[in-house]
């Protein structure tokens, strides 16, 4: 057996001796200029599946269904899982690659007699002297961790979604009860009304204004119905089923509004927004950004593969594994005139780099203003909810005390009718007042939600904390 090596180019191989000539890059992320806390604290827990703060079965169950069902969070799963599968493959490029070769020929009008045959191995393995191919490992990482964070932003999304759609048809349904017990009432104060008028008490205009007011209830009833079927079909579509499927479903029958949680204990900005979706995605962005520029970097110096080759060749298929021939190779591959482009490159995701720093810290004071606001929506939504609640209260006696006088002739039918629309009016602003205040609840519990609703306790954010200890923060 007679094995032959071959080196090409050996002055090259001292290259390969000298220490690294890339620039290393330490990324350093500027500390963010945050407030020390937010504008009002609770003291309730923050649960991490914030929908059971509601203490309602049927909407932990909605939201259930959503996140498992949900075809877009599906389709963004197996996006997830591509990009997973990616950072995969661009980790290969770091370990040497094997071939099997072989090869016969024999003449066209005689393929029984073998006239060359060959059988072989070969293998190549670039060195990653620069680091490059290491950073591109690591930015398809950082991809996928980019991808993780959409995904769980999504998730939240659903879940906030699903729980306005249900709170919007369970309001809806509180309102369609009132709307029936208002139209009873003004039915009944109709025929009050009529009685008078055959008894020659009232004029037949008193007669016409409480049909006219009846009338406008209809109308609100309408109008109530097309709400209702529109929250059933926004839920249905969080939830990926039909609308029909939906509306025999038992998780729709809520009586009213769950009351409203208590406010969690929120603590420092900094610790509680740490694992929004957005941050850290903003997050993963400039980490792949640095791995980036690391490889452009990488790009500007020699490149080194080493290609080895171990086969044998022979003239028939008896004698082809007699005789074997062996070769190593080394090529050297090294930029001498680009026009500049391989600098400019570099110089351009430096800019990339910095512009994704600058977003970084963006999305930090978005975030903690955004909380701010809904905090600040709440306090007034609840002084509008308490408002109206007093308000109704003294319509109630003012109606009351109303309808005693017209009865008694003390009081003209402008003023029932005065007091009547005014009650009406604001018993459905109250229940729209209510819903307002449990949809900025859910808004602010999607503002501190990291996303992350797996059944297992185990958070996949460790992962990324791991990597995290190579930025100074």
């Amino acid at each position: 057996m007679k094995i032959t090596l071959s080196v090409v180019l050996p002055a090259f191989l001292s290259l390969m001796l000298l220490p690294s000539c890339a620039q290393n890059n330490n990324l350093v992320i500027d500390n963010v200029e945050q407030a020390t806390s937010f504008i009002e604290e609770g003291s309730g827990k923050l649960d991490r599946n914030w929908w059971h703060s509601f203490s309602r079965n049927e909407l932990s169950q909605l939201i259930e269904q959503g996140l498992e069902d949900n075809l877009s969070l599906k389709a963004k799963e197996l996006r997830l899982k591509s990009s997973a599968i990616n950072a995969k493959i661009a980790g290969a490029d770091l370990y040497p690659t094997l071939n099997l070769t072989s090869n016969v020929s024999s003449k066209f009008d005689n393929f029984a007699e073998v006239n060359s045959a060959s059988f072989g191995l070969s293998s190549s393995w670039e060195l990653d002297l620069w680091g490059g191919i290491a950073a591109n490992e690591n930015k398809a990482y950082w991809n996928h961790q980019e991808q993780i964070a959409i995904y769980r932003g999504r998730a939240t999304l659903v879940a906030g979604s699903i729980s306005n759609a249900w709170l919007g048809l369970v309001s809806e349904q509180e309102k369609k009860r009132v709307l029936a017990n208002q139209f009873n009432r003004t039915q009944a104060a109709l025929k009050v009304i009529t009685r008078r008028f055959s008894m020659g008490k009232v004029s037949v205009t008193n007669i016409w204004q409480q049909q006219k007011l009846l009338k406008s209830i209809e109308v609100l009833q309408s109008k109530n119905y097309a709400d209702l079927y529109t929250y059933q079909q926004t839920l249905a579509l969080w939830l990926g089923i039909s609308t029909n499927k939906l509306m025999n479903s038992e998780l729709l029958a809520s009586p009213s509004l769950p009351l409203l949680p208590q406010l969690p204990e929120l603590g420092l900005p900094a610790k509680l927004l740490k694992y929004r979706p957005d941050i850290e995605q903003a997050f993963a962005k400039i980490k792949a950004g640095d791995e980036h520029l690391a490889v452009a970097i990488s790009n500007q110096y020699p490149r080194i593969t080493l290609r080895a080759n171990y086969s044998t060749t022979k003239n028939s298929v008896s004698d082809l594994f007699d005789d074997w021939t062996g070769n190593l190779l080394a090529s050297l591959t090294m930029p001498l005139l680009d026009g500049g482009e391989r600098k400019l490159v570099v110089e351009q995701r430096e800019l990339e780099l910095q512009a994704l720093l600058l977003d970084y810290q963006q999305v930090w004071l978005a975030a903690i203003a955004s909380v701010n606001q809904v905090l600040i929506n709440e306090a007034q939504l609840l002084k509008i909810t308490n408002n109206l609640k007093q308000q109704l209260d003294l319509a109630k006696r003012t109606e009351k005390l109303t309808t005693i006088k017209y009865l008694n002739g003390k009081s003209n039918y402008l003023n029932l009718l005065k007091a009547q629309e005014s009650i009406l009016s604001l018993e459905r602003q109250f229940i729209d007042a209510n819903k307002k205040v449990m949809m900025n609840r859910v808004l602010l519990y999607r503002e501190l939600s990291h996303g992350d609703f797996a059944k297992n306790e185990q958070k996949n954010t460790p992962e990324i904390n791991s990597k995290e200890n190579a930025v100074n923060a």
